[in-house]
């Protein structure tokens, strides 16, 4: 009987054994756990940051750029009439200049917003109209240099500044593309991988492995008498270095959000400039408009027939206090922009370094089982 008891006592498994297995297991499937979390979240941030940077900041700042470029050249066309610069030059430099930046910041925004959309289709939209005012413009221009300043000139120019400025005219369908890639924009900045929630995504299997890997200490020192595991220290350690890399998609979210805030400063001065250039405009055009249909005559056609307002319908941000006092220079502008597109690869920079980061921290799980595997070892012939 007692040789029985003793040859059973001698097969029994060992219970710490168990215990030492199981406390492997929770954190090598933690450890994955941990690293495939902090991996997904690095690499959805970072793609993210990327489009942003690279599609929805550019296509908002071009479509800025063209609404304010085509108020310009239709205010430099409509004042060469006046100055007779029409005759000699016909719409002269500056018209020549903006419509071209105009016509090559929308091509870049087609880029960058892509195909198969709303909002491509718009452009498309808005790149016709464009080839009409310019042709319309173009026209009133000749008539001016043929016949000097004869009605038939005014009506194309008047014909050409009311497509532009209209109600679903091309200002009003760049307003709606503005507001349509800025919804984007500011989506992509709050959902998905950006959003606040995100971060317990990693935050809390990191909290749990930390928890097992001090209690798992606490027990080994409790059982084995011995002070530091340290191949679980430096898995401890190596875990606070992942911490701190996962970390930098909360430095690349804020760096993002700067980025949107310099974007609306780029959208308020722009929307500045345009405003300074409309009002020109408005007075040229009424002046022309005067020359052939005088409201003392009893004509009542005026460019506010469809100019309601400076710059109706923007969606940017209402001008500051001064904007009348001191006028918006381009490089304020290019300065702004240029910002935006600092902070927008400062955020992409900041989940580049956190993918080295989590590279140097992923042998956690080789750690802890060469930390556990000497006491695993030692319990494989014992019974308690």
């Amino acid at each position: 009987m007692t040789t029985e008891l003793a040859a059973s006592s001698a097969v029994r498994p060992s219970t710490t054994r168990r215990t030492l297995l199981r406390l492997l297991g929770c954190l090598l499937g933690t450890t994955v756990l941990v690293l495939a979390s902090s991996l997904a979240v690095v690499w959805g941030t970072h793609r993210t940051a990327e489009t942003v940077r690279t599609r929805s900041l550019p296509a908002v700042m071009e479509l800025a750029a063209v609404r304010t470029a085509l108020v310009r050249a239709d205010t430099a066309a409509i004042t060469s009439f006046q100055t007779r610069q029409a005759g000699l030059v016909g719409p002269g430099e500056e018209y020549q200049n903006q419509i071209a930046a105009a016509s090559q910041s929308l091509a870049q925004a087609a880029e960058d917003i892509g195909s198969g959309d709303t909002s491509s289709r718009q452009i498309q939209v808005v790149e016709g109209l464009l080839v009409t005012y310019i042709s319309l413009m173009g026209q009133a221009h000749a008539h001016y240099r043929q016949s000097g300043a004869d009605g038939l000139a005014t009506v194309y120019a008047w014909y050409a500044s009311r497509l532009l400025y209209s109600d679903g005219g091309i200002l009003a369908q760049l307003d709606t593309l503005l507001a349509a890639e800025t919804a984007t924009l500011e989506t992509r900045l709050s959902s998905g991988w950006l959003s606040p929630g995100t971060t317990l995504v990693w935050v809390l299997p990191v909290l749990f492995l930390l928890l097992l890997l001090v209690g798992a200490q606490l027990f080994l020192r409790r059982r084995f008498r011995r002070g530091v595991n340290w191949g679980l220290a430096a898995a401890t350690v190596l875990l606070v270095v992942l911490t701190a890399g996962t970390s930098f998609v909360l430095v690349s979210n804020e760096q993002l959000a700067d980025a949107h805030a310099e974007l609306s400063e780029v959208r308020r001065l722009s929307a500045e400039q345009a405003a300074g250039a409309d009002q020109e405009g408005i007075t040229a055009l009424d002046g022309l408009l005067a020359g052939f249909c005088s409201p003392a005559g009893g004509c009542e056609v005026r460019s506010d027939v469809f100019r309601s307002r400076p710059d109706a319908g923007s969606p940017a941000a209402p001008p500051s206090p001064s904007a009348s006092a001191m006028p918006v220079a381009d490089r304020d502008v290019l300065r702004r922009a240029e910002e935006v597109d600092d902070q927008a690869a400062l955020a992409t920079g900041a989940t580049s370094g956190a993918f080295v980061v989590l590279l140097l921290a992923s042998p956690i799980a080789l750690l802890v089982w060469l930390g556990l595997r000497p006491r695993i070892e030692e319990y494989r012939y014992r019974s308690r």
